[in-house]
């Protein structure tokens, strides 16, 4: 245990500083408002290089630098958003028969990251545009080279086959969502309650019914009480470093949890959730965004419950409803 805890350690803090060099690349050029939008184009090349490899970080440059252009000029126009994250999300379900969705999950979300608060670099909305999509390109291709270099062997080892009903029904449940989730993105032009909108549906929605539900419920309850978690301990330590110190205590016990395969799901999101929102800075940013993840990941849960709901309405018996054992990493 004492050897598995220091190689996540190790590899926690290599992670850090990868999806950190974009990030800083992108403020040293003057983009400072395109600084988080690096990060999290860094943090998407590396999941996909870790779980794909080279294969994984190419696809997810090419589809996002596409989609984040697209989604910085629709960003104006919420029926636009709503229309492209339909598309988005299709294409991103159906790259699923090719066993590329589960490690690429930062796609969607970092079109919708595009969408609700589009990056101001240069004063003009088509160069702005362009200036994105080569940001998300470069940052992809950055993070997913560098964990390439630490993590020899993807994490997936192969490909899971799913029937044409079950793949087509998860491209339509993803396409539905995310379109919901683009429009309400543009509409609120608020990057935190839309990337998280974005990642509840991708990490939730799964091709078996069965599975997403189970996973809907643990989220839901996981989040809840990390936020409880973190709102405490916002406010019972002080801003030092300690105070950062405990939130990656927090994430490095969550990424812990997950490595054991039969622990429950929601026990992993209560740990993960107070790591990532005494991150985000003072006890008053972590109250706003706290709340904002809270309520923007518990809408995304009601909504996939809801669409499901219909589902299981229109395919009673339709084979959907069977678990599939899957690597559940998120």
């Amino acid at each position: 245990m004492a050897n598995t805890a220091g190689r996540i350690t190790r590899l926690l803090f290599i992670a850090i500083i990868i999806m950190a060099i974009p990030a800083i690349g992108v403020v040293a050029l003057g983009w400072s408002s395109a600084g988080l939008f690096a990060m999290l184009a860094g943090m998407g090349g590396l999941f996909a290089g870790i779980g794909l490899g080279i294969r994984g970080v190419l696809w997810l440059a090419g589809a996002t630098a596409i989609g984040s252009v697209l989604g910085a000029l629709a960003a104006p126009n919420p029926l636009a958003a709503g229309i492209l994250m339909l598309v988005v999300g299709a294409s991103y379900g159906i790259a699923n028969r090719w066993g590329l969705s589960l490690w690429n999950f930062m796609y969607p979300v970092l079109v919708v990251g595009a969408i609700a608060q589009p990056p101001k670099i240069v004063g003009d909305v088509v160069a702005d545009a362009f200036i994105t999509g080569a940001i998300a390109l470069g940052s992809i291709v950055i993070g997913g080279l560098l964990i390439v270099l630490v993590v020899k062997h993807p994490v997936q080892k192969g490909i899971t086959k799913y029937s044409n009903k079950v793949n087509n029904v998860f491209a339509v449940n993803l396409a539905v969502l995310l379109a919901i989730a683009g429009y309400a993105s543009a509409a609120l032009h608020a990057q935190v309650p839309g990337v998280w909108l974005a990642i509840t549906i991708v990490i939730v929605i799964r091709p078996y019914q069965g599975d997403s539900v189970m996973r809907s419920i643990q989220r839901g309850g996981g989040t809840v009480l990390g936020f409880l978690l973190a709102i405490g301990v916002a406010y019972a330590l002080p801003q030092t470093y300690i105070y950062y110190l405990v939130g990656l205590a927090f994430v490095e016990i969550a990424v812990l949890i997950r490595y054991q395969a039969k622990r429950p799901y929601w026990e992993y999101i209560m740990f993960i959730t107070p790591g990532v929102v005494l991150l985000a800075g003072t006890p008053e940013q972590v109250t706003h965004f706290a709340d904002a993840r809270l309520i923007a990941s518990i809408s995304a849960i009601v909504l996939c419950l809801i669409v499901m709901g219909i589902e299981r309405a229109i395919f009673w018996r339709g084979g959907l409803l069977e678990s599939h054992a899957e690597d559940n990493s998120f």
